[in-house]
């Protein structure tokens, strides 16, 4: 195993690290609205995640072992589950944050 087979890994790391502040930063409280964030995230994450255990599986895509991790579930990096719930969380985190800015009318 290569360093860039933390590849996936390290650009999903990079998106956290770039949006979980904001939580904090702006007193956001999305993080501590679990039930909330799990009702917005697991149903998409859920049809996707089969879409792309299909899609697999059929040969219509593939994911690069160079680029990866080696455990897989369901045929799919780890990398991958992970990615339907970090990138909708960076998106919540990052529209909310948003929001709350233009509700100040200032960044800070």
């Amino acid at each position: 195993m290569g360093a860039r087979n933390g590849a996936y890994a390290v650009m999903l790391a990079f998106c956290l690290a770039g949006t979980l502040p904001l939580d904090w930063y702006y007193r956001l409280g999305v993080l501590r609205q679990v039930r909330r964030l799990a009702l917005a995230v697991l149903p998409v994450a859920v049809l996707f995640l089969a879409w792309d255990v299909a899609a697999t599986a059929a040969g219509h895509w593939r994911f690069d072992p160079a680029q990866t991790l080696p455990l897989r579930v369901l045929g799919l990096p780890l990398e991958e589950l992970a990615f339907f719930v970090v990138i909708p969380l960076a998106g919540i985190l990052t529209y909310e944050a948003v929001v709350e800015v233009r509700r100040r009318g200032s960044i800070r």
